[in-house]
């Protein structure tokens, strides 16, 4: 099973030489999550893709395609058993939910969320994000994936246990190494695995694991990621940065294969 999560750039002020669409197709996955999803992207990706879709501008009341959003996509021959937002969350619009059967016949459960950025929302909007996210995620069935740009920085090598005094505690706990919501992060998963963290950490390595994203100052961060419930096992996975900057997006492509 192949799933990618994507932040789409919904702004699209860089140069596009390819179609998204034409980017997604390119990885063939079997369950796509994607973020920063306007209402043009949104008309386009279910005008090209042939398997059920859903966006979360459809889903929560009030919101109008004028908003950002998200969608979930699923390989044709797969349904869509039930989907929503998050309820919650200071931006519900940006956290989609559904209920999936692949054509295999596996069900689970994705979500796609777009965490909100302390510089333009506010830490205490994000914050609040992040702990309803953790709690809505531990009531939801497994298997489970989230498909996510975190916006966050934290990524060093070794993960250390959150302060709870520190004002960013939430974001920290979500990404740490014993998270309330019982996920894992695949890539690191598999960097743990093969290897790799090992490698890193005798170069002295302090991180970031991979580069999804680019700040104006030149600094590189691993923001978007895939989480999985344990019982899903991620075997492989990258970051494609080519092909989502042909395609206009300031966010690399992140793609993992599970068993």
């Amino acid at each position: 099973m192949r799933v990618v999560s994507w932040n789409l750039n919904w702004w699209n002020r860089r140069p596009e030489r390819v179609t998204r669409a034409s980017v997604i197709a390119s990885h063939d996955a079997d369950i796509v999550l994607l973020q920063e999803v306007s209402g043009s992207i949104a008309k386009s990706l279910r005008e090209s893709h042939s398997g059920p879709s859903v966006f979360s501008q459809e889903l929560h009341a009030g919101a109008t395609w004028r908003w950002m959003g998200c969608a979930l996509l699923v390989r044709d021959g797969g349904r869509i058993i039930a989907s929503g937002v998050v309820a919650g969350l200071p931006k519900p619009q940006r956290g989609l939910w559904a209920r999936v059967e692949l054509p295999t016949g596996q069900t689970l459960s994705a979500v796609s969320w777009h965490t909100p950025n302390a510089a333009g929302d506010g830490r205490v909007t994000k914050m609040a994000a992040y702990k309803t996210m953790s709690e809505w995620l531990v009531s939801e069935a497994h298997p489970l994936l989230v498909g996510a740009d975190l916006n966050t920085w934290v990524d060093p090598i070794d993960l250390a246990a959150p302060d709870r005094a520190d004002g960013f505690y939430e974001e920290h706990e979500f990404v740490g190494p014993a998270p309330k919501h019982g996920l894992v992060d695949a890539y690191r998963t598999i960097l743990e695995r093969d290897g790799s963290l090992d490698a890193m950490r005798a170069d002295d390595h302090v991180g970031p694991l991979a580069v999804s994203y680019r700040l104006k100052d030149g600094s590189e961060h691993r923001m978007d990621r895939i989480f999985a419930s344990p019982d899903l096992v991620p075997i492989s996975g990258g970051y494609d940065f080519v092909g989502a900057e042909s395609a206009g997006s300031d966010h690399a492509l992140h793609w993992i294969d599970f068993e």
